[in-house]
C-alpha cells in the first residue's frame, strides 16, 4: 500500500464519527454470550507502544478508537490489553513503536472474510478452568505485533484453542512526532541482556 493511500485512509478513519451501537440482548458469559473483545499482544521480551488503534465496522457506519498504550506480552496468549467491540471491525489502522528495534510501524488492515471470522467466533470452544470444563465462544480477536512488522491475527478464548485467521505486513516509518528515548532506556535496562544474547527475531512468526 502506498503512503498516499495510507494517508487518505487514515484521514477517513479519523473523520469517521464515533457512533454507538445498540446493545444486543443476551448473556455476557456462558456458551451463548455476546461479549467480544480485541486484544493486542507482542512476543515476550519485545515490548511495544501502540500509539494508534482506529477501527471501522464491516458495515462502515461505526468507527471508534481503542486506547492500548504499552504492550509487554504475550504472543498468542493475551492478557490485559484489550477493548470491547462496538461492532465487527472490517478495517483497522494501527501504529506502534517497537522498543527492541527502536522502530515505528503502521498498517492499514482490511480483514479478509470479516463476516466469516465473526461467525466462526460464535462457535463454542471448550477449555479447562479451575478443574472444570468451560464452554465459551472464541470471543477474543487478537492481533500479534512482531519485530519486522509482521501482524498475525487469531480468534480464541484461550491460547490452546486459538485459530489463526490472517497475516499482514506493516510498513516501517520515521515517526518524528514522538520521543520514546526515556522508555527505550527503561526497556533496555530490563531486556538488554536478553537482546544481546538472543538478538531480535525478524522472521518465523
Amino acid at each position: 500500500m502506498s503512503i498516499k493511500n495510507l494517508a487518505v485512509s487514515l484521514c477517513l478513519l479519523i473523520l469517521l464519527g464515533c457512533s454507538e451501537q445498540t446493545e444486543s440482548e443476551g448473556p455476557m458469559h456462558g456458551p451463548n454470550s455476546i461479549y467480544r473483545s480485541i486484544s493486542i499482544v507482542v512476543p515476550k521480551h519485545y515490548d511495544a507502544w501502540v500509539e494508534t488503534l482506529i477501527l471501522e465496522s464491516v458495515s462502515g457506519d461505526i468507527g471508534w478508537r481503542a486506547p492500548i498504550g504499552i504492550v509487554t506480552c504475550c504472543w498468542e496468549d493475551p492478557s490485559g490489553k484489550n477493548a470491547e467491540w462496538q461492532a465487527m471491525p472490517g478495517l483497522l489502522l494501527i501504529k506502534w513503536f517497537s522498543f527492541a528495534e527502536q522502530q515505528s510501524y503502521r498498517a492499514l488492515i482490511r480483514l479478509e472474510n470479516a463476516r466469516e471470522i465473526e461467525e466462526k467466533m460464535k462457535e463454542v470452544a471448550s477449555f479447562e478452568r479451575y478443574g472444570e470444563i468451560v464452554d465459551r465462544p472464541r470471543y477474543n480477536l487478537v492481533f500479534g505485533l512482531a519485530p519486522g512488522g509482521a501482524v498475525v491475527v487469531w480468534i480464541m478464548n484461550r491460547a490452546e484453542n486459538a485459530i489463526e485467521v490472517g497475516r499482514y505486513e506493516a510498513e516501517p516509518y520515521n515517526n518524528e512526532e514522538s520521543d520514546y528515548s526515556q522508555w527505550v532506556d527503561e526497556y533496555m535496562e530490563r531486556e538488554g541482556e536478553y537482546l544481546r544474547e538472543h538478538g531480535i527475531k525478524l522472521d518465523g512468526w
